[in-house]
Formats: C-alpha cells, structure tokens, sequence
C-alpha cells in the first residue's frame, strides 16, 4: 500500500512538472497597449464677427485641443498667423482666401509638420461670387510621442444642400457632392502614412442623413459602417446636445476606422462646445493614439 501511494505521488509531481513546463512554453498574454490622449477639434466661427468676438472663439477652441480645425477664417490670416506664432501653433492657410478659409492648427509642442497641401474641389458660380470656391486642406503631422503620423484634413461643404436628409437639386449640392467624394478619395490614399482625421462643416445634418441614406451624402460616402472606411463621432457615440447649428450636427470629426489588428487610434469621447460668438459651436474628440 505505501509503495503504491508513493508511486501515485511521485505521478502527480511529475504531472504538475510537465504541466508547468507546458504553460512556461506558452506565449506571455501581452500587456495593454501603452497610449497617449490628443484631442481634436472643428468650429466655424461665423467671418461676420468682430476682432474681439473671433478671439474669444478662437481662444475657447483652442484651449481644449491639440489639433484644431477651423472654418470661414480666410479673412483673417495676417492676425491668425500672428497669432499662432506667438502661442506655439502650427498654422497652415494656403492662398486663395477660398482655401484659407479652412484652417489647420497644431501644437507645436506635440507634432511636426511632415506635409502639406490644398486640393481645389469646385466653384459653382464663378471666382468672386457665392458660395465661394471649396477646397480640402490637410496636414501630415508627426506625433512626437508615439512617432506616428496623422494626416488632418479639413473642409467646408456648401450649405443650402439638403432637406430633411434629401440633396437640394442645385449646383452647390453638385459640389458637395463632388467634395464629399474627393475627401473619401483623400483619405484612402493617405491611410497608409498614418491616422486619417476629418473635420468640418459639412451642412448635412446626421440623423437626417443616416435615416435617409442619399448615395452621394456623407453617411453613405464616409460610413455606412464598412470597413475600413470613416467613422463619425456622433456614429460611434451618438448626438450630444442640442446640434452644433441649431438642433442639427452638421460638424463633424472623423477617423479612419480600420479591422482592430491595424488600428492604432482609438475615439474615446466628444463633446460640444457652446458658448460661442459664432452661430455654430464646437465639437472636440478625445482619441487615444498607441506609442
């Protein structure tokens, strides 16, 4: 009997042995990925305000993010570039006015400007008339603590465009379309040097669109939710607040959204930004991106 039970034993210390050399072979369950938080942000900020009313926007904006696109400030480049000398911002207003018009802000404490550069949309009435000429701005910036690039383009679609989710038969909703279109077409070909960002006034309102669902409008064209394609703030974590113009979002973050083994930026939150001199408020999104 005891060498029986000394057999027994000395079986299950060889098992446990064997079984603790097995789970020493396996692979280490890998920690969580080490990440940093950056924020981005759009507003329009209305070209009929004052010097004092702009800065107030512009300073509220720019107080809660670390990438920052702007609307309708063609006008005011000499004092935006002033401006973001003195309070350590990369700034990029290409020329035309048109295309200044669409701003991009950077902390230069965070990035570096890798590349840049305005791509001409269309002008539906002619040079000088309105609405103006539409371009898509971006900039490749590269995050200095992770080392990756994001690429932040910015536009501002014609507005007067839709009717409850449904495109207004007119030459400016051509052109949004066509520009729609265009920054999908961007975004495909910069996805592979890093993180795609969009921002922007795109005078379509979500909920009516995404109900809706018109071909050429931006639910359709950015989302859908195909993948890898674009994702809206207000598709991942739902309409915040009254709207960003009156009780519509028609301002809009996006990223680009890729199968989770390549995605290396994630959208933790938004909010909107009210308070504002202009007629639209902000939105800015809290995104972690992986060192």
């Amino acid at each position: 009997m005891k060498q029986r039970r000394h057999g027994l034993a000395r079986r299950l210390t060889a098992f446990v042995g064997a079984v603790a050399l097995l789970i020493g072979l396996q692979p280490a369950v890998p920690a969580a990925a080490a990440t940093a938080t950056i924020q981005v942000a759009t507003l329009n900020i209305l070209y009929k305000l004052n010097r004092a009313e702009f800065v107030a926007d512009l300073e509220l904006i720019t107080s809660k993010a670390d990438l920052v696109g702007l609307n309708e400030v063609g006008q005011r480049k000499e004092f935006l570039q002033d401006w973001a000398a003195a309070n350590g911002w990369w700034l990029y207003m290409p020329g035309p006015t048109q295309a200044a018009n669409e701003a991009l802000l950077a902390k230069k404490s965070m990035f570096d400007v890798v590349g840049k550069d305005s791509e001409f949309v269309c002008d539906t009435d002619g040079p000088g008339d309105a609405p103006p000429a539409r371009y898509n701005n971006w900039v490749r910036y590269r995050h200095k603590a992770s080392g990756r690039d994001i690429i932040h383009i910015n536009l501002h679609a014609n507005a007067d465009i839709e009717t409850n989710g449904r495109p207004d038969d007119e030459p400016r909703t051509e052109c949004a379309q066509k520009q729609f279109q265009d920054v999908k077409s961007l975004a495909i070909r910069k996805q592979d040097l890093g993180e795609v960002v969009v921002s922007g006034d795109l005078n379509v309102d979500f909920s009516a669109d995404k109900a809706y669902g018109h071909v050429k409008f931006p639910w359709k064209v950015f989302e859908a939710n195909d993948l890898p394609n674009l994702r809206s703030v207000y598709n991942l974590k739902g309409e915040k607040g009254g709207g960003t113009h009156g009780n519509r979002h028609i301002d809009y973050i996006y990223f680009w959204k890729r199968v989770e083994a390549r995605q290396h930026l994630w959208l933790n939150d938004y909010h909107l930004v009210g308070e504002t001199n202009s007629d639209h408020n902000g939105v800015v999104a809290s995104f972690d991106i992986e060192l």
